[in-house]
């Protein structure tokens, strides 16, 4: 299924043809930047499933990321910057939908003992006194860069409000007696939830109003190579047409690698695997809901347990009735069940793992995978009492972010906790890898983009142009020659063989 408001181009435009491999947040976001740029560039989407946006993207609880469920400071002043950079680039372009509709003001339970996790007692990975100073410097980070913004101060308010140490008789209310004895610190914060599927819901209609985006949905990419069809030809795409069943293919000078479960396999086609392969994990998120009375509104926040037992609740939406009391949707995650599987992102996925991914598994089968989440859960957050599972989400995460290939999240030397791999890298030749391993990161992958598009287009043009030249110099070369035969010609007939080789070499 093809829609756009341009016309799809024949094979013979001489206009370059950027092609992204996936539609999610960060192809989208990038191709939004890239028509900004080049309104002259033709930027061709394609994606699996029947709109853009539904995959991994549209099932991110939208957690709040000022970064400070992190140990390393520059990992959580990145987040910092990139939610700031985010919640800025939809402003801009209009999104009427950015934060959940929901009660906002994150909550950071710092844990200094053990955690009962169902049937395990879970420690900490960091104690509380090793991360709460990098809360002061993240507070510090944000009074420095954004005092004088007013976008931050519209969105977060005051900067140096962003985060509050609070008392035990104001956090209790959030969590129950069992999880009380162990934590040792928790924060109020000035971050938000974001509200996920309107910020993907508002970018599918916004691309389809930009001239030059071609959106091919339903379009399972099965091959890429590499060609030298010409000196702008680079890269042939070969899909499978899943509405018809038929195989199509297209040629592109430009193509990004936005599909992440199928990075590592396209790397691997075109020859340009990782020396350090990263992992494709399998994620589960439980949709909860749950009535909670007038008295106890309050407690529904967005919460995020750390370190050690990694459970968080993130409220999507709350419906507050005449008394008070409210119906909240949430988006609920426990590290030691929500993470399904990991298998290496150059190999193809397991059934098991496309199943659940695509959909397709068996309904109940999905509820009863994801009912620990939920029982877990339980055992942290007092608004979870009467919750109950209302629907199970499975997408792809990328990790790990490094060479180390640590992924174990309970390791303090996991690169979990140190990420310094955005999701982008230029693969050179016209080709790049934009993961956007956080939904935040997808702009700042979007202006990598950018400045990586811009040296290959001038690379292009400067070839462009010595073609061009050679062309021209050629056509001159051949007009000198046609000359001289003429005067040959003319020469021989007027005065002879004599005559004529003079005017041959005069004309040269």
């Amino acid at each position: 299924m093809v829609y756009s408001n341009y016309p799809i181009l024949s094979g013979s435009s001489d206009r370059p043809v950027f092609a992204i491999i996936g539609g999610g947040i960060a192809g989208s976001v990038q191709a939004i930047h890239l028509a900004e740029r080049y309104p002259w560039l033709d930027i061709h989407i394609f994606d699996k499933n029947k709109k853009i946006l539904t995959g991994t993207s549209n099932m991110n609880p939208g957690r709040p990321t000022f970064g400070f469920h992190y140990r390393c400071l520059n990992t959580a002043t990145f987040c910092q910057d990139n939610t700031v950079k985010f919640t800025k680039f939809l402003d801009r372009i209009g999104c009427p939908n950015i934060f959940a509709k929901a009660p906002q003001g994150g909550i950071y339970v710092l844990m200094k003992g053990a955690a009962q996790v169902l049937d395990d007692s879970i420690n900490p990975v960091f104690s509380s006194d090793e991360i709460e100073p990098v809360f002061e410097q993240i507070k510090e980070h944000a009074i420095k860069n954004y005092s004088n913004d007013n976008d931050f101060k519209k969105h977060f308010g005051s900067p140096d409000q962003i985060c509050r140490k609070l008392e035990e008789v104001e956090y209790k209310r959030f969590l129950t007696p069992g999880l009380l004895k162990g934590v040792g610190a928790c924060y109020e914060t000035a971050e938000k939830t974001f509200d996920t599927v309107g910020i993907c819901s508002f970018l599918r209609e916004y691309i389809k109003g930009i001239k030059n985006i071609k959106i091919q949905t339903e379009a399972k990419v099965t091959c890429l190579e590499e060609i030298h069809q010409s000196n702008a030809a680079r890269y042939r795409i070969t899909w499978n047409d899943t509405s018809t069943n038929k195989s199509r293919s297209e040629v592109a000078q430009f193509l990004t690698l936005a599909c992440w479960e199928r990075v590592g396999f396209f790397r691997k086609q075109l020859g340009k695997p990782e020396s350090h392969p990263t992992y494709n994990r399998l994620k589960m998120l439980a949709i909860l809901e749950t009535e909670v009375t007038a008295d106890r509104a309050n407690t529904v926040r967005p919460i995020f347990a750390a370190s050690g037992p990694f459970s968080m609740i993130s409220p999507q939406s709350c419906i507050e009735r005449p008394d008070g009391s409210m119906i909240c949707r949430l988006a609920c995650t426990l590290a030691i069940r929500t993470n399904v599987m990991n298998v290496l992102d150059d190999r193809v996925l397991p059934t098991d793992y496309d199943n659940m991914l695509e959909g397709t598994n068996d309904a109940e089968e999905k509820m009863k995978m994801a009912a620990p989440i939920l029982e877990g859960a339980k055992q942290f957050f007092s608004c979870l009492s009467n919750a109950k599972l209302a629907e199970v989400r499975f997408g792809t995460v990328r990790v790990p972010f490094g060479a180390g290939g640590n992924v174990d999240l309970h390791d303090p030397a996991s690169e979990h906790h140190s990420r310094d791999y955005p999701g982008c890298s230029d693969l050179g030749d016209g080709l790049f890898v934009n993961e956007a391993m956080k939904m935040i990161y997808s702009v700042y992958n979007a202006e990598m983009m950018l400045d990586w598009a811009h040296a290959e287009l001038c690379g292009m043009n400067h070839k462009l142009t010595h073609a061009s030249k050679a062309k021209a110099a050629t056509k001159g070369a051949l007009a000198i020659i046609n000359k001289s035969t003429h005067s040959l010609k003319s020469a021989t007939q007027k005065s002879g063989y004599e005559t004529a080789l003079m005017s041959t070499r005069l004309a040269i």
